[in-house]
């Protein structure tokens, strides 16, 4: 059976568990769409030195998005350089997709997730490397 799972973090003092997180649905993904807020200069600059021109890069409202292909320079940036000086994630929003459809978001700096099509094995996995006290809402 397939389920959709939409989950919430509520405190944000170890994120321990993004990376691991991350890291199950990056190897199931073919594609990365990344959403930066405008006003995080440095995070932008910081991206889009990462992705090294790579990634086809939109500004909308006050929003810069960078979309495309994942490699391994990229993720090896998201798994080990994902933490801002404030403690949280440095990327406001991250969707993952596999030709074309999404796996998994990743929002509000790695506290609010989203997992549309997943089976009994990834949500076991999603609730083994999450707080405790991580909000669960799951749907068939």
């Amino acid at each position: 059976m397939i389920y959709q799972l939409h989950f919430t973090v509520t405190e944000y003092e170890k994120i321990d568990y993004w990376a691991p997180l991350m890291n199950y649905f990056l190897s199931k993904s073919d594609t990365i769409e990344i959403h930066c807020w405008n006003e995080e200069e440095k995070v932008v600059e910081e991206t889009k030195t990462m992705l090294q021109g790579s990634f086809e890069t939109i500004e909308e409202n006050d929003l810069t998005i960078f979309k495309g292909n994942i490699a391994i320079d990229v993720i090896n940036h998201l798994l080990f350089n994902n933490v801002e000086i404030e403690g949280k994630v440095k990327w406001f929003s991250i969707f993952l997709s596999k030709n074309a459809t999404i796996l998994f978001h990743s929002e509000h700096w790695g506290r609010e997730f989203f997992a549309p099509n997943i089976n009994e094995k990834d949500i076991a996995f999603i609730k083994s490397v999450m707080p405790e006290d991580t909000n669960f809402n799951q749907y068939t």
